[in-house]
C-alpha cells in the first residue's frame, strides 16, 4: 500500500470515529406509538327538562362535583318552596299537639262533668228522702221508683262526662297527633321527591375530567338518560399502542414503561403495560404510514401512574418507550 492511500485510509476512520462520538449512545429501547385515551362518561340526567344552562367548552377540565348543566324547572309543576313551607307548618301543628290538649275543650269537659256530678248528687239525695218516706209509709211507691230511675240517668250521664273529659285530655289529643304526624310525613314526601328532582336538574361532573364533547346548548329539550356531555376521568389516563408481532416477546404485561409527548419535549411519565391483546390484528387505519398499516400488530393498553397529576389530555399523540430487551431475547 503506498502512503497515499494510507493516509486516505486513516482520515476516513478517524470521520466516522468522530461521527459515531458525535452522535453519542445508541438508543436501543423499543418504541411504541399510540394515543393518549381516557374511560368515557357520558353525563345524562334522570329526569326530563330543558336546557337552561351549559357551563363548560370543550376542552375544559373540571372537578369532581363541578356544576356542568342546569335544567329549567319552571315547565314542570314542582313547587319547590311551597312544599318547604308546607313542611313547616305541619312540624309546628305536631308541636302544637304535643304540648297538650286545647285548654278552652278541656275546661267545657271539666264543667261538663262537675254539672253531671251536682245532679248526680242531688238525685241520690232525693233518692234517700224517698226512701225514707216510703219506710214510713207516708210515700208511694211510683215517686220512690222516679227517684231511683233519675239516679240511674244521672250516674249515665257522670259516666258520660267522664268518658268526654277523657277523650279530650287524652283520646281526642292523641288521634290529633296521630292526624298531624300523618300529614307531615306525607308533606316530607313531597318535599323530598321535590328536593330530588331538584338535584336532578343539576348535572354534575362525577369525578375529575376533561370535557371531551358538549352535546346540547340552552334551549334544548333533554330526555331521561339522553348524554349531554362527554367526560374523559382524567385520572385513568392511558395510551392506545400496537405491539408489532417481533416485538411480542419483548413487552410484558405489567411491566413499568415511559411515556412521551410531543407536547412536553424531554418530559417523561411513568407507566405500565396493563393488557395485551392475545389476538394479531391488522395496524388500525390511524396509523400514519400505509407501509405500517399491512403489519401485524397485538394491541394493549399503557396505564400511566398518577395520571390526573400529568398534564396530558385525551387525543394526545404519544410514544411508549419499553425497556431495551436483553440480548438473549433479541
Amino acid at each position: 500500500m503506498n502512503r497515499p492511500s494510507t493516509v486516505v485510509l486513516t482520515v476516513l476512520v478517524l470521520t466516522l470515529a468522530g461521527a459515531a462520538c458525535r452522535r453519542g449512545p445508541v438508543d436501543e429501547r423499543i418504541h411504541l406509538n399510540g394515543r393518549i385515551e381516557a374511560p368515557l362518561v357520558d353525563v345524562a340526567p334522570r329526569i326530563q327538562g330543558r336546557v337552561l344552562e351549559v357551563l363548560v367548552r370543550e376542552g375544559d377540565r373540571v372537578k369532581a362535583g363541578d356544576l356542568l348543566i342546569r335544567l329549567d324547572l319552571a315547565e314542570t309543576a314542582l313547587a319547590p318552596d311551597r312544599d318547604a313551607q308546607a313542611v313547616a307548618a305541619a312540624e309546628a301543628r305536631v308541636r302544637d299537639l304535643a304540648s297538650g290538649s286545647r285548654a278552652a275543650e278541656i275546661a267545657a269537659a271539666e264543667a261538663e262533668r262537675a254539672d253531671r256530678a251536682a245532679a248526680l248528687s242531688l238525685a241520690r239525695e232525693e233518692l234517700a228522702r224517698q226512701q225514707q218516706l216510703r219506710s214510713t209509709r207516708v210515700g208511694t211507691q211510683r215517686d220512690l221508683d222516679r227517684a231511683r230511675s233519675d239516679v240511674t240517668r244521672a250516674e249515665a250521664a257522670v259516666e258520660s262526662a267522664t268518658q268526654r273529659l277523657t277523650l279530650v285530655r287524652q283520646g281526642f289529643r292523641q288521634w290529633q297527633t296521630r292526624a298531624a304526624e300523618a300529614e307531615l310525613g306525607r308533606a316530607q314526601r313531597v318535599k323530598a321527591q321535590s328536593d330530588i328532582v331538584v338535584r336532578e336538574a343539576e348535572l354534575r361532573a362525577p369525578s375529575d375530567a376533561v370535557v371531551l364533547h358538549r352535546l346540547v346548548e340552552p334551549g334544548a329539550l333533554l330526555n331521561p338518560g339522553q348524554p349531554a356531555v362527554t367526560l374523559g376521568l382524567e385520572s385513568r389516563l392511558y395510551v392506545r399502542t400496537f405491539i408489532p408481532e417481533p416485538r411480542l416477546g419483548q413487552v410484558r404485561q405489567g411491566q413499568a414503561v415511559q411515556v412521551q409527548v410531543d407536547a412536553f419535549p424531554g418530559q417523561t411519565f411513568p407507566a405500565r403495560v396493563t393488557e395485551i391483546s392475545p389476538s394479531a390484528e391488522f395496524t388500525p387505519k390511524a396509523v400514519e404510514t400505509r407501509a405500517e398499516r399491512v403489519n401485524l400488530v397485538y394491541a394493549a393498553k399503557v396505564d400511566l401512574d398518577a395520571g390526573w397529576k400529568a398534564p396530558l389530555v385525551p387525543g394526545q399523540p404519544a410514544e411508549v418507550l419499553a425497556p431495551p430487551p436483553t440480548r438473549g431475547a433479541q
